[in-house]
């Protein structure tokens, strides 16, 4: 594919560079936000050859193609920046304000994905590298005290340990912060003078008590603290001079943000994590069967249209609390979806099909993304829709059962199953849902009014 010719054809039909005020991108879909959303022409996009589908969610304008996604992006960075490279998660053309009515709502969402974003390889890389250790060391190839497998554990724990340092620079970029500010911030919540004052009850702060927590692997605490270093630095550039802005507007965002921080936002961001947690813990006790039915059966909506990354936060939070049970029973909604592109794959005689549900079905097995199976399969053959949301709520129903958790952050992969525990019932959960899904569209079949519409997709 000619990603610079798409690349071209695709801002046409968008409205052209002065339309896009800022694109990012996730694992398959760009997201635009875009001066008016009414100067783009959705049907002609959704008719190029590569797209799968176009989402407007979240203040977004989002165009989804698939795990091809960043080459796209790099081609249309190279075309809005004048070959300029710069970072995945903030891509702004202009600085005009959007003409776009945008709810707080979609503003908080389109933070948490655009912080998110530029982290996931990291974290599934490190996720997946923590499932290999957990092979390893059940085949009894590696031990759990040998250097080898000490140093691996080190490259795999580093992201989910240094996540307050990472989240600090990504979520700073997108609120329009300094970035190393923000991953500063985060530093100093793991810095060794301030990890000694842990359980040291006479801590204070000029007087004020300080209520020490371990940070490592939280989420909420730096979303926080970056949100408002965002507003002080915005201040602190109106009212200092120009001369002195280098040195002074980074040490007094340190100053004021780093013990508002510790002493205040810190401590609330911490107990917010642990208050949803407990209440999703909560639900799962009265009715695991229940919560796990819901969860499992409409996940695939909240992704239609972005708004999983909500969840995000929540379920990272969770891990290092000591496992996240909304993934697991999310899962067997995403192998649901495999199991709809597999029956497609079998059942069809059409190669068009075949183009598009083998290799979708291949992305979610290997890496969890089913993206190109929602846009590319269930939403053109909507009959399989009422499918994955009773094999997903089935699957999901027996994981809640078990209260299976997610111990490591990991995509719905064969890959990433040993990052789930208990992992048996989290095995039957998921062959639940899969084959409840490959049996239900293979009664189905494909809809051969729809065949004609379908392309496949190459980027």
């Amino acid at each position: 594919m000619d990603y610079t010719n798409f690349a071209k054809n695709l801002l046409h039909l968008i409205g052209g560079m002065e339309n896009v005020q800022a694109l990012t991108h996730c694992a398959t879909r760009l997201r635009f936000t875009l001066n008016n959303n009414q100067c783009a022409k959705k049907q002609e996009i959704q008719e190029l050859d590569g797209v799968l589908s176009v989402v407007e969610s979240g203040g977004q304008f989002q165009v989804i193609i698939g795990n091809r996604v960043s080459y796209v992006h790099e081609a249309i960075q190279q075309l809005l920046t004048g070959n300029d490279t710069i970072s995945s998660n903030d891509t702004s053309k202009n600085n005009k304000p959007s003409q776009q009515e945008t709810t707080l709502l979609s503003k908080v969402f389109e933070i948490i994905s655009g912080s998110f974003s530029p982290l996931i390889g990291a974290l599934a890389g490190a996720g997946m590298l923590k499932a290999l250790l957990a092979v390893l060391s059940m085949l009894d190839l590696l031990d759990a005290s040998d250097s080898t497998y000490l140093i691996l554990s080190a490259a795999a724990n580093a992201v989910f340990y240094f996540l307050p340092v990472l989240l600090g620079v990504s979520a700073a970029i997108k609120m329009g912060a300094n970035g190393y500010i923000g991953g500063a911030i985060g530093a100093a919540l793991l810095e060794p003078n301030f990890t000694g004052l842990i359980n040291n009850s006479d801590a204070h702060f000029f007087g004020i008590p300080v209520i020490a927590i371990d940070y490592a692997s939280s989420v909420f605490p730096i979303l926080i603290a970056v949100t408002i270093l965002a507003v002080v630095e915005k201040f602190l550039k109106k009212i200092c001079p120009d001369n002195v802005q280098m040195f002074m507007v980074p040490m007094m965002s340190m100053l004021i943000v780093v013990p508002l921080t510790i002493i205040v936002f810190g401590p609330f961001g911490v107990y917010l994590g642990h208050w949803i947690a407990d209440g999703i813990n909560l639900l799962i006790s009265h009715s695991g069967i229940l919560t796990g039915a819901v969860v499992g059966g409409s996940m695939m909506f909240l992704v239609m249209f972005g708004l999983h990354w909500g969840i995000v936060p929540i379920t990272i939070a969770n891990i290092g609390l000591g496992g996240d049970p909304i993934v697991a029973m999310w899962a067997s909604c995403t192998f649901a979806q495999m199991g709809v592109a597999t029956a497609l794959w079998f059942r069809t005689k059409d190669n068009k099909i075949k183009a598009i549900a083998g290799p979708a079905a291949m992305s979610g097995f290997l890496a969890g993304v089913t993206e190109p199976i929602i846009y590319g399969l269930i939403m053109r053959f909507r009959k399989t829709i009422p499918i994955v949301v009773v094999s997903g709520a089935i699957g999901g129903a027996f994981i809640g059962t078990f209260q299976v958790k997610m111990t490591g952050f990991a995509f719905h992969s064969i890959p990433g199953i040993p990052l789930f525990q208990p992992i048996t019932p989290y095995v039957i959960g998921i062959c639940i849902g899969f084959g409840l899904a490959f049996i239900g569209t293979i009664i189905v079949g494909p809809e051969q009014e729809n065949t004609k519409k379908l392309k496949p997709a190459t980027a």
